[in-house]
Protein backbone atom coordinates (compact mmCIF):
# COMPACT_ATOMS: atom_id res chain seq x y z
CA UNK A 1 0.00 0.00 0.00
CA UNK A 2 2.92 2.56 0.90
CA UNK A 3 4.55 1.87 -2.32
CA UNK A 4 1.69 2.36 -4.50
CA UNK A 5 0.53 5.49 -2.54
CA UNK A 6 4.03 6.93 -3.34
CA UNK A 7 4.17 5.56 -6.66
CA UNK A 8 0.80 7.47 -7.49
CA UNK A 9 2.21 10.94 -5.98
CA UNK A 10 4.91 10.13 -8.26
CA UNK A 11 3.20 9.85 -11.06
CA UNK A 12 0.85 13.10 -9.85
CA UNK A 13 4.15 15.16 -9.61
CA UNK A 14 5.06 14.44 -13.05
CA UNK A 15 1.54 14.89 -14.92
CA UNK A 16 0.66 17.98 -13.04
CA UNK A 17 4.00 19.65 -11.52
CA UNK A 18 7.01 19.07 -13.15
CA UNK A 19 5.90 17.70 -16.87
CA UNK A 20 4.77 19.90 -19.48
CA UNK A 21 1.20 18.44 -19.09
CA UNK A 22 0.58 20.38 -15.95
CA UNK A 23 1.98 23.73 -17.00
CA UNK A 24 -0.90 23.55 -20.06
CA UNK A 25 -3.11 22.47 -17.26
CA UNK A 26 -2.76 25.46 -15.72
CA UNK A 27 -2.53 27.78 -18.79
CA UNK A 28 -5.26 26.19 -19.54
CA UNK A 29 -7.10 27.16 -16.36
CA UNK A 30 -5.71 30.81 -16.76
CA UNK A 31 -7.08 31.36 -20.12
CA UNK A 32 -10.32 29.67 -18.98
CA UNK A 33 -10.45 32.68 -16.25
CA UNK A 34 -9.65 35.10 -18.95
CA UNK A 35 -12.10 34.23 -21.10
CA UNK A 36 -14.84 34.98 -18.61
CA UNK A 37 -13.83 37.95 -17.38
CA UNK A 38 -16.73 40.81 -17.98
CA UNK A 39 -15.96 44.47 -18.67
CA UNK A 40 -15.73 47.12 -15.63
CA UNK A 41 -18.70 49.86 -15.14
CA UNK A 42 -15.81 52.35 -16.45
CA UNK A 43 -15.46 50.61 -20.10
CA UNK A 44 -19.18 50.06 -19.96
CA UNK A 45 -19.56 54.19 -19.72
CA UNK A 46 -16.82 54.46 -22.29
CA UNK A 47 -18.99 52.31 -24.82
CA UNK A 48 -22.03 54.09 -24.17
CA UNK A 49 -21.12 57.51 -24.28
CA UNK A 50 -19.36 56.33 -27.70
CA UNK A 51 -22.98 55.20 -28.90
CA UNK A 52 -25.09 57.86 -27.67
CA UNK A 53 -22.61 60.47 -29.66
CA UNK A 54 -22.87 58.19 -32.78
CA UNK A 55 -26.56 57.96 -32.42
CA UNK A 56 -26.82 61.95 -31.57
CA UNK A 57 -24.80 62.73 -35.03
CA UNK A 58 -26.64 60.48 -37.27
CA UNK A 59 -29.98 61.82 -36.26
CA UNK A 60 -28.77 65.43 -36.31
CA UNK A 61 -27.23 64.95 -39.89
CA UNK A 62 -30.80 62.68 -40.42
CA UNK A 63 -33.11 65.86 -39.55
CA UNK A 64 -30.30 68.06 -41.42
CA UNK A 65 -30.95 66.09 -45.01
CA UNK A 66 -34.53 66.24 -44.58
CA UNK A 67 -34.72 70.29 -43.01
CA UNK A 68 -33.31 70.92 -46.67
CA UNK A 69 -35.25 68.69 -48.54
CA UNK A 70 -38.17 70.53 -47.09
CA UNK A 71 -36.71 73.79 -48.06
CA UNK A 72 -35.84 73.07 -51.69
CA UNK A 73 -38.92 70.94 -52.43
CA UNK A 74 -40.88 74.30 -51.20
CA UNK A 75 -38.56 76.38 -52.90
CA UNK A 76 -39.41 74.39 -56.07
CA UNK A 77 -43.06 74.63 -55.45
CA UNK A 78 -42.48 78.51 -54.68
CA UNK A 79 -40.16 79.48 -58.40
CA UNK A 80 -43.23 77.12 -60.46
CA UNK A 81 -46.50 78.44 -59.25
CA UNK A 82 -44.57 82.10 -59.58
CA UNK A 83 -43.49 81.12 -62.62
CA UNK A 84 -46.98 80.17 -63.89
CA UNK A 85 -48.97 83.13 -62.99
CA UNK A 86 -46.09 85.40 -64.33
CA UNK A 87 -46.13 84.00 -67.56
CA UNK A 88 -50.08 84.00 -67.34
CA UNK A 89 -49.83 87.62 -66.99
CA UNK A 90 -47.50 88.42 -69.38
CA UNK A 91 -49.28 86.61 -71.94
CA UNK A 92 -52.20 88.43 -71.83
CA UNK A 93 -50.24 91.50 -71.98
CA UNK A 94 -48.44 91.14 -74.87
CA UNK A 95 -51.73 90.55 -76.53
CA UNK A 96 -52.96 93.55 -75.68
CA UNK A 97 -54.50 96.01 -78.04
CA UNK A 98 -55.38 99.69 -78.44
CA UNK A 99 -59.30 100.66 -77.38
CA UNK A 100 -60.81 102.56 -80.05
CA UNK A 101 -64.59 102.66 -78.74
CA UNK A 102 -63.37 103.36 -75.57
CA UNK A 103 -65.26 100.06 -73.69
CA UNK A 104 -62.90 98.89 -71.51
CA UNK A 105 -60.22 101.71 -71.18
CA UNK A 106 -61.06 105.75 -71.38
CA UNK A 107 -59.53 108.64 -69.66
CA UNK A 108 -60.61 110.81 -67.16
CA UNK A 109 -62.13 112.93 -69.76
CA UNK A 110 -63.81 109.60 -71.49
CA UNK A 111 -61.52 109.56 -74.49
CA UNK A 112 -60.07 106.45 -75.91
CA UNK A 113 -57.46 105.41 -77.93
CA UNK A 114 -55.59 103.66 -74.77
CA UNK A 115 -53.69 100.54 -74.87
CA UNK A 116 -52.81 100.05 -70.90
CA UNK A 117 -54.30 101.98 -68.17
CA UNK A 118 -53.17 101.28 -64.21
CA UNK A 119 -55.74 100.93 -61.68
CA UNK A 120 -55.81 100.81 -57.63
CA UNK A 121 -53.53 103.49 -56.95
CA UNK A 122 -52.04 102.93 -53.44
CA UNK A 123 -51.38 105.86 -51.93
CA UNK A 124 -49.73 104.56 -49.23
CA UNK A 125 -47.31 102.90 -50.66
CA UNK A 126 -47.29 105.47 -53.74
CA UNK A 127 -47.67 102.26 -56.52
CA UNK A 128 -50.48 101.07 -58.75
CA UNK A 129 -51.72 97.61 -57.84
CA UNK A 130 -53.50 96.99 -61.29
CA UNK A 131 -53.13 96.81 -64.91
CA UNK A 132 -56.56 96.97 -67.53
CA UNK A 133 -56.26 96.28 -71.10
CA UNK A 134 -58.45 94.70 -74.49
CA UNK A 135 -56.53 90.96 -74.28
CA UNK A 136 -56.79 90.71 -78.41
CA UNK A 137 -55.91 86.80 -78.24
CA UNK A 138 -59.49 86.20 -75.66
CA UNK A 139 -62.12 87.70 -78.01
CA UNK A 140 -61.10 91.44 -77.73
CA UNK A 141 -62.05 90.75 -74.02
CA UNK A 142 -61.34 93.25 -71.11
CA UNK A 143 -59.29 92.31 -68.50
CA UNK A 144 -57.44 93.70 -65.20
CA UNK A 145 -55.24 91.91 -63.51
CA UNK A 146 -54.57 93.62 -60.05
CA UNK A 147 -53.65 92.51 -56.22
CA UNK A 148 -56.45 91.91 -53.76
CA UNK A 149 -54.85 92.04 -50.20
CA UNK A 150 -58.00 92.40 -47.92
CA UNK A 151 -57.49 89.52 -46.20
CA UNK A 152 -55.44 87.06 -48.35
CA UNK A 153 -53.14 89.19 -50.47
CA UNK A 154 -53.86 86.94 -54.18
CA UNK A 155 -53.40 88.28 -57.47
CA UNK A 156 -56.96 87.88 -59.38
CA UNK A 157 -58.24 89.12 -62.57
CA UNK A 158 -61.18 90.97 -64.11
CA UNK A 159 -62.80 89.65 -67.38
CA UNK A 160 -65.97 91.88 -69.47
CA UNK A 161 -66.97 93.18 -65.35
CA UNK A 162 -67.37 89.10 -64.20
CA UNK A 163 -66.88 88.12 -60.91
CA UNK A 164 -62.79 88.23 -59.80
CA UNK A 165 -61.18 85.18 -60.03
CA UNK A 166 -57.40 84.09 -57.96
CA UNK A 167 -54.88 83.61 -60.59
CA UNK A 168 -52.14 82.91 -58.05
CA UNK A 169 -52.32 80.47 -55.64
CA UNK A 170 -53.45 80.31 -51.98
CA UNK A 171 -50.27 78.69 -51.04
CA UNK A 172 -48.24 81.91 -51.99
CA UNK A 173 -48.28 84.78 -50.10
CA UNK A 174 -48.24 87.75 -52.57
CA UNK A 175 -46.71 90.65 -50.39
CA UNK A 176 -46.21 93.01 -53.40
CA UNK A 177 -47.22 93.73 -56.70
CA UNK A 178 -46.75 96.58 -58.81
CA UNK A 179 -47.07 97.65 -62.73
CA UNK A 180 -45.47 100.59 -64.29
CA UNK A 181 -45.78 102.03 -68.08
CA UNK A 182 -42.96 102.86 -70.13
CA UNK A 183 -40.41 102.71 -67.86
CA UNK A 184 -41.85 105.64 -65.44
CA UNK A 185 -41.96 105.18 -61.92
CA UNK A 186 -44.77 102.84 -60.10
CA UNK A 187 -45.98 105.83 -58.29
CA UNK A 188 -46.43 108.34 -61.15
CA UNK A 189 -49.56 109.04 -60.74
CA UNK A 190 -49.80 111.19 -64.59
CA UNK A 191 -48.71 108.06 -66.27
CA UNK A 192 -52.06 106.18 -65.77
CA UNK A 193 -52.19 105.49 -69.25
CA UNK A 194 -50.17 104.18 -71.93
CA UNK A 195 -49.60 105.47 -74.80
CA UNK A 196 -49.84 108.94 -74.07
CA UNK A 197 -48.68 112.45 -73.83
CA UNK A 198 -47.38 111.83 -70.25
CA UNK A 199 -46.23 108.35 -70.69
CA UNK A 200 -43.57 108.40 -74.10
CA UNK A 201 -46.30 108.82 -76.89
CA UNK A 202 -45.80 107.41 -80.11
CA UNK A 203 -43.53 104.47 -78.21
CA UNK A 204 -44.10 101.28 -78.12
CA UNK A 205 -46.09 100.44 -75.08
CA UNK A 206 -44.64 98.20 -72.51
CA UNK A 207 -45.37 97.64 -68.72
CA UNK A 208 -43.07 96.50 -65.98
CA UNK A 209 -44.21 93.77 -63.67
CA UNK A 210 -42.97 93.77 -60.16
CA UNK A 211 -43.64 91.68 -57.44
CA UNK A 212 -42.55 90.17 -53.99
CA UNK A 213 -43.80 86.10 -52.95
CA UNK A 214 -43.43 83.94 -50.59
CA UNK A 215 -44.75 80.36 -49.00
CA UNK A 216 -47.59 81.61 -46.91
CA UNK A 217 -47.42 80.15 -43.29
CA UNK A 218 -44.14 79.41 -43.59
CA UNK A 219 -41.76 82.34 -41.76
CA UNK A 220 -38.37 80.70 -42.01
CA UNK A 221 -38.69 80.63 -45.94
CA UNK A 222 -37.68 83.88 -47.72
CA UNK A 223 -39.46 86.03 -49.92
CA UNK A 224 -38.66 85.74 -53.56
CA UNK A 225 -38.85 89.13 -55.79
CA UNK A 226 -39.36 88.88 -59.58
CA UNK A 227 -39.67 91.84 -62.30
CA UNK A 228 -40.34 91.40 -65.58
CA UNK A 229 -41.18 93.81 -68.59
CA UNK A 230 -43.28 92.97 -71.91
CA UNK A 231 -44.23 94.99 -74.93
CA UNK A 232 -47.18 95.24 -76.84
CA UNK A 233 -46.89 92.67 -79.88
CA UNK A 234 -48.17 94.89 -82.59
CA UNK A 235 -47.09 98.52 -82.11
CA UNK A 236 -50.62 100.59 -81.22
CA UNK A 237 -53.00 98.54 -82.99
Amino acid sequence: MVLATNFQFIIYNKLILNEPYGEQATKFQISNYKRNKGFTLIELIVVMAVFLLIMATAMAIFISIVSHQRIILARQELLNQTSYFIEYMTKGLRMAGKDWVGDCIKDDQGNPGYVYQLTRYDNQLGIWKGIKFVNQSDNNVCQEFYLDDAQSPVIREIKNGEPSVPVSSTNLNINSLSFSVNGYEPGNQDCKFAPSADCGEGQQPRVTVSLDVKIRGDNNQPSTKAQTTVSQRDLNK
